[in-house]
């Protein structure tokens, strides 16, 4: 027979289930909105003048990833949202997208893979070696990324001696430390915003996202200009 005690217990126990499950659907829907109130973190960072962008250089709107070529998260956005993402903003005009260098110390091959992306750069095609390295079935080991390197027609000797020198290692670690400066911890982290005077103001906001939350969020940017 179950006591007063035991059914306070047990009581309590659901109580605090419930309450648990409801923080853990709070937190996973402010995982995932994007210009939610509260949900983005309002940052200032300077932009280079010679940058990895695609898209105008005087669009209204300014995005820039901070990616990781081996990260799960970062090839899920590459795939299911930036297809349209692109096509949709970055050719029509409205928005410049930008890349920066953040690769995790718990991803060994991320850092090679952005000095690849980089070398590539040197040959006019850093955009196709970035969504190649970014696709969910590219491998980053030296065969492939070699074969890679071939397939786009870059001078391969002079790619490889660019990788194998590390040319770029000071440039992918300036972007890391701004990025941590940021206040940013994973990839890909977006900061979404408007630039004046060679600063971007903008927000904050980490994650996968999906097209339509991103698209919603630009929308209501572009509106308020």
């Amino acid at each position: 027979m179950m006591t007063v005690q035991s059914t306070f217990r047990v009581t309590f126990a659901r109580c605090a289930l419930a309450v648990l499950l409801s923080i853990a659907s709070l937190a996973a829907a402010a995982a995932t909105a994007v210009g939610g109130a509260g949900q983005g973190v309002p940052v200032r960072m300077p932009l280079d003048a010679l940058e990895q962008s695609r898209g105008s250089a005087t669009a209204p709107i300014t995005v820039v990833e901070f990616t990781d070529y081996q990260c799960p998260f970062c090839r899920r956005f590459q795939a299911e949202s930036w297809p349209a993402l692109e096509r949709n903003y970055v050719a029509s005009g409205k928005v410049r997208f930008i890349v920066r260098d953040f690769p995790l110390k718990i991803h060994s091959a991320a850092r090679p893979a952005a000095e690849a992306a980089h070398c590539a750069g040197e040959q006019g095609q850093f955009w196709p070696m970035h969504e190649a390295l970014l696709a969910r079935d590219m491998k980053l080991d030296d065969t492939s990324i070699l074969a890679k390197a071939q397939a786009l027609g870059l001078d391969v000797p002079r790619f490889r001696q660019c990788v194998t020198s590390h040319k770029y290692e000071v440039a992918i670690a300036r972007n890391a430390a701004q990025a941590s400066a940021l206040g940013v911890n994973g990839t890909p982290t977006f900061v979404i915003g408007r630039v004046s005077r060679g600063q971007l103001d903008g927000l904050r906001m980490a994650g996968a996202v999906p097209y339509s939350d991103f698209a919603a969020y630009l929308d209501r940017l572009l509106a308020a200009r």
